[in-house]
């Protein structure tokens, strides 16, 4: 099932029967498009029944911030993956526009959106993950952008259902 717009936004999302012992964990596909690039880069197998309703949470709860909304795309990606993830240990990680899910980090690809509250902006990246800094590379990074509009959001997580698959 394809909802939105692949070549803006969309979440691809498929249960594989073969993929499944039972009905418990609804193994399958979880993809997202972004300006027409797909993420993460490679399949892995998504439980969607724990996966979709912390989804549609965040798809729900996208955080205002009209600076970052309008910095360059780079530079908007960098400065929500420091508040999400900061150097210092001492600060708490801020999940506010992290759209990321479950399943993603595996392949170190992350989605973040941030609203004007009109529109939202997703920016998404694949990272290389420096082991010795314990953080990703965020030097010289392909950032993938699309714009929606929160009507557009409303109607995709309307749809994100496990059951509909």
């Amino acid at each position: 099932m394809i909802l939105g717009d692949p070549y803006k936004f969309a979440i691809i999302i498929k249960i594989i029967k073969e993929w499944n012992i039972s009905e418990a964990f609804g193994n399958g596909v979880l993809l997202f498009c972004v300006d027409g690039s797909i993420f993460p880069k490679e399949i892995f197998t998504a439980s969607l029944n724990s996966e979709i309703n912390p989804l549609k949470e965040k798809l729900k709860n996208i955080a205002a911030n009209n600076e970052i909304f309008k910095m360059e795309k780079e530079a908007a990606f960098k400065k929500i993956y420091n508040i999400t993830f900061p150097e210092d240990v001492d600060l708490d990680n801020d999940y506010q526009f992290d759209i990321t899910p479950l399943s993603f980090p595996e392949d170190n690809s992350y989605i973040f959106a941030v609203s004007d509250g009109a529109r939202i902006r997703i920016l998404a990246s694949k990272l290389k993950y420096i082991r010795e800094e314990s953080r990703h590379k965020l030097k010289n990074i392909n950032v993938y952008e699309a714009f929606i509009s929160m009507e557009e959001m409303k109607e995709i997580v309307k749809e994100l259902n496990v059951d509909q698959l």
